[in-house]
């Protein structure tokens, strides 16, 4: 009787484990991408500072119409020279940008451009990783060719799931265009989504399950550009995406010049409220323009201290 009451018990959490592991199987990319599919409206409907923001569509290699934002640079200012492709992260859509690109922009005149994936900002299609590779290998084509002219220095910031999508597409990217790139900046990285949440999910045969394990971004970080500079920007309180896997992307990275920056006290969604975080990005920009003439040693890992004073932030109404 008792054996049979355990066998019986033993049945039904095998077959609650096995619907569970089921359908998290099927929705696993509802559980791993969430984009707002709404297309958003003009910057200039938030505010006359988008004024010159314009309306840019990219094409795929499997025929996917992305949409876009692009800024041109603000002559006036200090790293009006450096156009920076910005690849967002896996929630939202460009939209959810603008604050960060206004603060770049206003305060160091760059040109930004902001990309939305397959599935995200009004765009066809739904996020997967082959796809946002593509989408990455075709922004950053797109930012090559049209952006790159007048000694312009071309700048990827890539943010969380942005960072594997884009070190992926770069490997995938023809030479020519691929040494155009002469700098990246990473924001939260990651060395893999596997990695992300492996130490969580214990109970699940995540090698088997996961679909998007993104588990190639090392290997295609071990091929970057040597010449290519790279600084990475982690939040010591990082819960999303834990320091220690930002660290482990950016060792892998082949860049002589690289420098990995550690953002005491910050998340995952807030480097750009921690205090030397703008600061920080023009000391990366300001070595851009002398790299054709010098090669700077590959720099340690370094800790910023929070100072009393904050960064000003634009916020959307």
């Amino acid at each position: 009787m008792v054996v049979r009451l355990f066998a019986g018990l033993a049945k039904l959490v095998a077959c609650c484990y096995g619907t569970f592991v089921g359908v998290i199987f099927i929705f696993q990319r509802k559980l791993q991408y969430f984009p707002l599919a709404k297309r958003p409206p003009h910057p200039s409907h938030f505010s006359p500072f988008f004024a010159s923001v314009e309306d840019i569509s990219i094409v795929t290699a499997d025929n996917v119409k992305l949409d876009g934002w692009f800024w041109p640079a603000d002559k006036n200012r200090k790293h009006a020279n450096v156009s920076i492709l910005h690849l967002h992260g896996n929630a939202g859509n460009r939209q959810h940008r603008l604050g960060w690109a206004y603060a770049v922009r206003q305060r160091y005149g760059c040109a930004v451009t902001l990309v939305d994936y397959r599935g995200y900002g009004g765009n066809e299609g739904s996020p997967s990783e082959a796809g946002l590779i593509l989408d990455a290998i075709a922004a950053i084509t797109w930012h090559c060719d049209t952006n790159g002219g007048n000694g312009a220095k071309l700048v990827l910031h890539l943010e969380s799931i942005g960072s594997v999508a884009g070190i992926g597409a770069l490997r995938m990217l023809d030479p020519v265009r691929r040494t155009k790139i002469v700098g990246i900046v990473v924001e939260g990285g990651l060395s893999s989504c596997i990695d992300v949440v492996k130490d969580r999910l214990r109970f699940l045969p995540l090698s088997v399950l996961m679909m998007d394990k993104w588990s190639g971004a090392c290997a295609a970080a071990s091929k970057l550009t040597v010449e290519t500079s790279f600084l990475s920007l982690h939040g010591s309180d990082d819960t999303i995406v834990p320091l220690s896997l930002g660290r482990k992307l950016y060792e892998a990275v082949a860049c002589k010049n690289k420098e990995f920056v550690q953002f005491v006290g910050g998340g995952h969604n807030d480097l750009l409220e921690q205090p030397m975080y703008l600061q920080t990005l023009d000391k990366f920009y300001t070595t851009l323009v002398s790299l054709s003439a010098t090669t700077l040693p590959c720099s340690s890992p370094s800790t910023v201290p929070v100072p009393l004073e904050r960064n000003h932030l634009f916020e959307l109404s």
